[in-house]
Parts: structure tokens; sequence; C-alpha cells
């Protein structure tokens, strides 16, 4: 098979799961909707890159019999769909990275519910997710399968300055995340100290106690390296619903970072007590007595890091992604 890749936040370096399947065992290609010119930089709605990546995909598979679309993310999977459905290009389309912060609603949702009957299958990062989607989109829970986010060790910048002359706690991200919670904690535990690493919108209108610092827009090895030096990291979800942070989470467990997490069924496939101290959702107290734990008893914290570590290493390594597509390839070939 022939695995063509569309993607709205990758640049062209991007080549997906390729320089893992050294044997060559399947074909893949990679179209890019970030920004190429001065007028998909002008207009961004509709965005003008994602439809035109979604375009040349769809061309590119209507050129080849063995072609299967590999879309990545919601939006890029609607538009994907839409594009094959216009020019009647009928080739396997696999939505990868199903997830969403918000879920779609009104015209949005039934256009989605329409688009989306054409797609073969969906992976999510969740098994939670799987009833969700299922029932919102009316679509069979067979077409949705569950994948564990998985990623290499990020990169982290070197000889960076400590956002704190003493130990700290750190918060990355911005999906489905609550930081009202976190500032509230904070103020209770002016002991502590925390450094924020977030999108603007994710902060908005949420007051900081002096004990905490808060950066937005750094890139991303700035980010893990501020990760990487704090006591641990503070990943506080909206919910008990809410299938964020995985991306994070996987991150911090991959370079060993002890875990606050919010007890939420959509990361229960991440974390557990062995591997983190679980806090309820929207609870200051309980979100403030496991940060003080994690200082209080670094031993245990360490030993909880280690065990989400190892396990990582194996559930979340990328490969477990080509093993997948592997699979796939053969279910589609034998299909055909």
């Amino acid at each position: 098979m022939h695995y063509i890749n569309i993607s709205d936040l990758t640049d062209r370096s991007w080549r997906f799961l390729e320089p893992y399947d050294t044997e060559a065992r399947m074909g893949w290609e990679m179209h890019h909707g970030l920004a190429r010119n001065a007028l998909e930089r002008a207009i961004t709605r509709p965005a003008l890159g994602r439809y035109r990546a979604c375009l040349e995909a769809v061309r590119a598979a209507r050129r080849r019999a063995d072609a299967v679309l590999v879309s990545h993310l919601p939006n890029v999977t609607v538009a994907t769909a839409a594009m094959a459905r216009g020019l009647r290009v009928t080739r396997p389309h696999v939505a990868f990275a199903f997830n969403y912060t918000q879920v779609p609603t009104g015209r949005r949702l039934a256009l989605s519910r329409r688009l989306l009957r054409d797609i073969e299958e969906f992976t999510v990062f969740s098994r939670y997710e799987i009833g969700l989607y299922a029932e919102l989109f009316d679509l069979p829970s067979e077409r949705f399968t569950y994948l564990p986010w998985a990623m290499e060790p990020p990169e982290v910048a070197e000889g960076m300055e400590r956002p704190f002359d003493r130990p700290y706690f750190s918060a990355i991200g911005g999906e489905g995340r609550d930081y009202r919670v976190l500032a509230e904690a904070m103020a209770q535990a002016p002991e502590l100290r925390l450094a924020i690493v977030a999108r603007p919108a994710s902060i908005a209108g949420i007051e900081f106690p002096d004990n905490v610092s808060v950066f937005t827009n750094l890139p991303a090895p700035v980010t893990w390296a501020i990760a990487q030096q704090s006591c641990g990291m503070a990943i506080a979800l909206k919910s008990n619903h809410t299938p964020n942070g995985h991306v994070t989470m996987v991150g911090a467990q991959r370079l060993g970072i002890p875990l606050v997490v919010t007890d939420s069924l959509g990361v229960a496939d991440y974390v557990d007590a062995e591997t983190a101290l679980m806090v309820a959702p929207q609870e200051v107290t309980d979100m403030t007595c496991a940060l003080r734990a994690v200082v209080e008893d670094p031993e245990a914290a360490t030993q909880r890091a280690e065990r989400a570590k190892e396990r990582a290493a194996t559930c979340s390594d990328p490969r477990v992604w080509l093993r997948y597509f592997a699979g796939l390839d053969l279910r589609l070939s034998g299909a055909r």
C-alpha cells in the first residue's frame, strides 16, 4: 500500500513513520498544509493551506490504485473526505489521531456526520473516545482503533537557565487544561513554585500568584528543558472525561518526569496510581496536597516516574504505530 499523509501542522521536513519503515515495506507520501505563500498566510478562514494540501493528496490518490489516504486530526479528515467525495475518489481513508478538544455541534456536526461515513478506519488515543465519537457521529464502534500516543523522548534544549533557583513544578500544554485550578492550588501553597508553558488562550483571564511564572509560545526544546529541570509536572484537566494531554503526558514519561494528573477516563490508558499521583478534577485542595506530596517524598515520586518511563518505552514507541499500518496494509491488501 502507498500511504498518502496529510497534515496542516507540519512543515516539509515531516516524514511521519517513513524513517521507521527501514525495510521499505510500505510507500509513504506527505502533503503539508502549512502556509506556503502570502495568500495562504493571509487567509486562514477557510484555511487555504489545509484545503490545498487535501486537494493535492486526493488527486495523488486518484492516480494510484494502491493509495490509502491518511488524514491527521479531525479538521483535515473532514476536509479530505469532502475533497474525495467531490472528486469521486474512493480510495480507503484512515482518520489518524482523531481527537477533539471541543466536539463539533450544530451545522458543523451535521456536515461531519455526513462526510465521516466515508472513512475506513479511525485511530484514537484513548479507549474512552471510541464510544464517545461512535455515538456522536453515529458510526459503528468497530471502525475505531485505539492506539497509544507514541513519540521518541522529546528534544531538550541544553544550557537553559532555570526559571527558579529552587525546586519547582512545571505545567505545559493547552488542550483541555484547567489552569485556574493550578493557580488556586499555588496560592494555597506559597512555599511551592510553578513554571507554566502554554498558549495565551489557555491562561486568558486567570490571575496567577507570585510563585508562578508563565511563558507562552516557547520552542518545543526550550519547553521540554523547563519540564525536565522541574521536580514534577502537573497536568490539570477540565473534567473526569477530558481526552487530552496525551502528548505532554507521554513526553514527560519518556523523560522520567514525576507526574500529577487529573483522574480522567480520557487518560486512563496512560496513567494510574502506580505511575502518577491522581487528583480529582476541579479540586484545588486535592491538587495542592498532591504537589506537596511530590516534594515531601521525592523517592516515591521518582519510583512512579521510573515505572512510567519503562512502560512508555514499550507502549509509546513510534514502532507501535508502524505495526498498526503494517497490519492495515495486510488487511487492505487481502480485501482487494
